[in-house]
């Protein structure tokens, strides 16, 4: 038989239940209520990782059949094959890539023309087997690029192929020893972009993906371009690294509409100093923001743009 509780003690029956729910509530104000937090992370856009993951098996077996057929054809001792254009198209890419890498700027003019008109001739074999031929340029220039880290000795298939690639990572500061702090996702990309630009191909069989520009922009706001930053100070190297970033931005929220661009320029301004900017930015994104992703943490950053902005306006007062 069970006793009751009796005494002071059955006031407290129950206390476990209530405790919770006091709890829940006092965690529920303080996500309420916006705790001013200084914007430290820029917003990196999301890629589909299944979908990335099919274009490089896709390209890939692409780069696989088309070298199959190269090789065909090299060996044939007679006749004339409809590869010979590609043929052609892919020696004088590797001509403009050696030129590049010169810095001949007469070379470069020269080597592009002859590369232009090599371009009809090669989309006459067909857009499949020319975007092919790009991923099997692709790999072998992921290849080529290993092979450059292990032993610092740059081939002419990876000049031809890459042409500034090496100068462009130093520049940029993606190069720690020899190592290129990128993986082969993001270098792929970088090599069909290129491609793109200098044989002045278009059309939606050569586009960059949505999430192949996700990617490459991920990379670009985590690694930014800062000239000359080994002799600056860490302070203007950043504030330069933000204004970079900035124009990064806006080249992606025209790519990518999903984009969280006006809380990415809310945290970008303030990390410039740039407080009354970050208040209105945060002001409009939480005004229109439909994905409840960032809210809390746009709360935060608002609370403390505001209380920025404040104390800049008191101190000039």
């Amino acid at each position: 038989m069970m006793r009751k509780k009796g005494g002071p003690l059955r006031h407290l029956e129950g206390w476990e239940v209530g405790i919770v729910a006091i709890a829940i509530a006092a965690l529920g104000t303080l996500l309420a209520v916006p705790l001013p937090v200084s914007p430290r992370d820029v917003p990196l856009p999301l890629p589909d990782g299944k979908v990335l993951s099919a274009t490089l098996d896709r390209e890939r077996s692409q780069a696989a059949a088309i070298a199959r057929a190269l090789e065909e054809e090299r060996s044939r001792t007679s006749g004339t094959s409809e590869l010979f254009d590609l043929r052609a198209f892919g020696q004088e890419f590797r001509a403009y890539g050696a030129a590049e890498a010169s810095g001949d700027t007469y070379a470069v003019v020269r080597a592009r023309q002859k590369l232009l008109e090599t371009v009809a001739r090669a989309r006459g074999v067909g857009d499949d087997k020319l975007v092919a031929l790009r991923s099997y340029q692709q790999q072998l220039f992921l290849a080529e690029l290993r092979k450059w880290e292990n032993s610092g000795v740059a081939s002419e298939e990876l000049t031809g192929l890459g042409g500034g690639f090496l100068d462009l990572v130093q520049k940029s500061g993606w190069l720690q020893g020899r190592t290129i702090v990128m993986d082969d996702l993001v270098r792929g990309i970088l090599f069909k972009r290129r491609w793109n630009q200098v044989t002045g191909i278009s059309g939606s069989a050569y586009a960059i993906s949505l999430d192949e520009h996700r990617t490459f922009y991920a990379f670009l706001l985590t690694h930014p371009y800062v000239e000359g930053r080994a002799a600056l100070e860490p302070k203007d190297a950043c504030r330069l690294a933000d204004q970079w970033r900035m124009r990064k931005i806006e080249e992606l929220a025209r790519l990518d509409t999903s984009y969280p661009y006006v809380l990415a320029r809310g945290v970008l301004s303030y990390r410039l100093g740039r407080y009354p900017e970050a208040v209105q930015a945060f002001r409009d994104y939480l005004g229109s923001a439909e994905d409840g992703r960032y809210v809390l943490r746009a709360r935060n950053y608002f609370a403390a743009a505001v209380a920025k902005a404040a104390e800049e306006r008191d101190i000039i007062e």
